[in-house]
């Protein structure tokens, strides 16, 4: 019986590649996006700071301009927050996905204002949240999401996915297919889902739980 070929649209670590070859897996990894970290400024001084991604803060600790001030910090996602809290930052709100962080913002800080460090595929869902209560925001780019598309053949039985943008560019020169798709989260899910209903979706944004879900998935 032929191994079940997983495709990865990250680049995995030696034990999470180890874990799907123990489950009797053939495995391909890449990264399927590059992050392109970018130079800006931080237009006013926010009450809030908004970070959505882990590349924003890290594109923040990297820009020579830009500097910390002691204002309430929310974000989205553990890794997010795990990023800022080891850079010394508290985080007073961390919310699962966007449409969570807007809900608490609305209902508790409506009246201040917020920037939100974002890349340049951010989905709309902080902006349109924030007008539609009429909240006062910014955001600024601090990364840009290049898209490293390939042709895949043979077509796998597993793919993992890890944002929308891998899905995107995933999708750019290849099909779902009959492919079982294992996302990191309901969003990244959201992206496949228009594609196939072969998704399962870990109980939390870890890509170890990405990778076991699809060792448990195949293993024979």
């Amino acid at each position: 019986m032929d191994k079940p070929l997983v495709l990865s649209t990250k680049k995995l670590r030696f034990d999470q590649l180890e874990r799907l070859v123990a489950a009797r897996c053939a495995v391909l990894d890449y990264d399927a996006i590059n992050i392109d970290f970018q130079t800006f400024d931080v237009p006013s001084q926010p009450t809030y700071w908004v970070f959505s991604s882990q590349n924003a803060v890290r594109s923040f600790l990297a820009n020579p301009v830009a500097s910390w001030a002691r204002k309430p910090i929310v974000c989205v996602g553990e890794k997010t927050k795990s990023v800022l809290e080891e850079n010394g930052q508290k985080v007073t709100k961390m919310a699962k996905n966007m449409r969570e962080l807007v809900d608490f913002i609305q209902k508790n800080a409506k009246d201040e204002h917020f920037l939100h460090l974002c890349g340049s595929r951010k989905l709309p869902d902080f902006a349109l949240g924030m007008q539609d209560a009429d909240i006062s925001f910014s955001e600024v780019t601090t990364y840009t999401t290049l898209l490293n598309a390939r042709v895949q053949n043979p077509e796998p039985q597993g793919l993992l996915f890890f944002s929308p943008s891998g899905v995107e560019s995933y999708l750019q020169n290849n099909r779902i297919g009959a492919s079982w798709c294992f996302c990191i989260g309901n969003t990244t899910a959201s992206a496949v889902r228009m594609h196939t209903d072969k998704i399962t979706v870990p109980t939390k944004t870890e890509i170890h739980l990405v990778v076991a879900a699809a060792a448990k998935h195949f293993r024979v």
